[in-house]
């Protein structure tokens, strides 16, 4: 076996392998919304009125949102991560048990895998002191506070 980016798969930690869980677990879910489209597609062909396509656009709409959280979790991104704990949330208390039992193993999977600081975050962070800039000690100082002395014409 060739070794990826990542390298190979004997060298991957337990949070990264929990973080690709958690992803797989994602793409499930998109493909499970994928069919929840076709049925509420075939609703509407079947007879059903214009009222009948909001099943199908929002199954649409989570199945591309799952993928795109599956792809990004998979690649240990800190935005999908964010998202995954989101959804364990939501999941826990709305698709009582198998929503439950999918939260709970999404929790742990990232909870596990940002532990192990397996996610983080593209943009890179400048860690060096800001330079300053030499003043000329002839400048004159910029005083911000108002003088408690009176003015007098000359």
């Amino acid at each position: 076996m060739m070794p990826n980016v990542l390298g190979s798969d004997r060298e991957l930690s337990s949070g990264k392998r929990l973080a690709r869980v958690a992803g797989l677990i994602f793409y499930l879910l998109s493909a499970q919304a994928l069919l929840t489209a076709g049925v509420g597609l075939s609703v509407y062909f079947a007879g059903g009125s214009a009222a009948d396509l909001v099943l199908p656009a929002t199954s649409l709409f989570l199945a591309s949102s799952y993928a795109v959280v599956g792809y990004f979790l998979r690649r240990y991104r800190v935005m999908a991560r964010n998202f995954a704990f989101a959804f364990a949330a939501v999941s826990l208390f709305a698709f009582f048990p198998a929503g439950t039992i999918l939260g709970v193993a999404i929790a742990l999977c990232i909870h596990q895998a940002n532990r192990e600081r397996v996610f983080f975050d593209p943009k890179p962070v400048s860690v060096a002191a800001p330079s300053i800039a030499r003043v000329p000690e002839s400048a004159p100082l910029l005083v911000f506070e108002p003088e408690l002395a009176t003015e007098t014409a000359r």
